[in-house]
């Protein structure tokens, strides 16, 4: 059986840094981390589960809330917070809350009832009272994609305003003046950050921000359907569109092929979350990738740090960075 001393061997580390990967105790670099998680699962290494749940009265489980469990970005989710919490000898329980306050809330009440540890929740439906409350009360939990000021210390976010600008900014270096946006649902803190970032880029630009150019949708793609029937029965012309996810790019996308409307000769378009099906629809999808697995690395050692009560030392902000592809079109040379 694998001990702490062949992992720290065959990764190159000392012992000590081997401890601090899978207890949390002290922030350890990306490239240390990779190795340490790289030698576990190569040496099949297990923490001594049994004697830490009799020491510490703990399941050895983690529960983690999404919304939905179908599509690729939850699945992306769960599969790298699933992988990296099994290297370090967790196992985990999912629960899909839906998009309603009351499954959610159902979700944790299951989850408690199982005892976990801990929870790692994609949530944006819990209020932030409730969640301060479960905090205050003991219950070890992380958000990702979401911050609340009370509980900043146990947020991992991205930078969505950030991601919004930076897609806006992209076209609008390719030439773009008349840009719509199909923002997410409005009562959700991402989409928000998106349409911020969309607006405060056009007006950095000298453009009037124009609600015309603005549609709401759902983060699916039927409502990037309808959204982009409604920008185009408005008949305000424009030559680019933000979408901010990549799976209302695909439904804006269909409705523009119905049209005949050609991407990107006559309209481009960019999405945000960088899916795999993003890079293999013609043309290929420029769009934001949303930094999954860093976030997932960043909230299962927040996790960890959180259960001992070690000092929390993490990246808290997450930056996503822009993917170019084919569906932006260069409409003039701007220096």
């Amino acid at each position: 059986m694998a001990t702490i001393k062949d992992v720290s061997e065959y990764a190159g580390v000392s012992q000590a840094t081997v401890s601090r990967v899978i207890n949390g105790t002290s922030r350890v670099s990306h490239d240390k981390k990779l190795k340490v998680e790289k030698a576990i699962q190569v040496l099949g290494y297990r923490p001594n589960s049994i004697a830490q749940a009799l020491a510490s009265s703990r399941t050895g489980s983690i529960g983690i809330i999404v919304p939905e469990l179908g599509g690729p970005f939850y699945s992306g989710i769960l599969h790298n917070l699933e992988e990296k919490l099994r290297r370090l000898g967790y196992h985990v329980v999912v629960t899909a809350g839906s998009n309603t306050e009351q499954g959610q809330r159902e979700s944790v009440e299951f989850l408690l009832g199982r005892r976990v540890d801990a929870m790692i929740l994609h949530t944006q439906h819990l209020t932030d009272d409730y969640l301060t409350d479960l905090e205050n009360k003991g219950v070890a939990l992380v958000l990702v994609n979401r911050f609340i000021p009370e509980l900043a210390q146990n947020c991992i976010e991205i930078d969505n305003e950030f991601g919004g600008q930076l897609a806006t900014e992209y076209l609008l270096r390719m030439g773009h003046r008349n840009i719509a946006c199909i923002t997410g649902p409005l009562d959700k803190s991402d989409a928000r950050g998106r349409l911020q970032g969309y607006r405060k880029a056009i007006e950095k630009a000298g453009i009037m921000f124009d609600e015309a150019l603005v549609a709401e949708a759902g983060f699916t793609e039927e409502s990037g359907v309808s959204a982009m029937q409604k920008l185009l029965k408005r008949q305000h012309p424009f030559t680019a569109v933000f979408a901010c996810n990549d799976h209302m790019a695909f439904g804006a996308f269909e409705v523009l092929k119905e049209h005949e409307i050609q991407v990107p000769e006559q309209i481009s378009l960019i999405g945000f979350d960088d899916i795999l099906f993003a890079r293999y629809i013609t043309p290929p999808l420029t769009t934001v990738n949303f930094p999954i697995e860093q976030m997932s690395a960043e909230a299962v050692q927040l996790v960890i740090q959180i259960l001992n009560k070690s000092k929390r030392d993490v990246n808290f902000r997450l930056s996503p960075t822009l993917v170019p592809r084919s569906s932006v079109k260069q409409l003039n040379k701007v220096n």
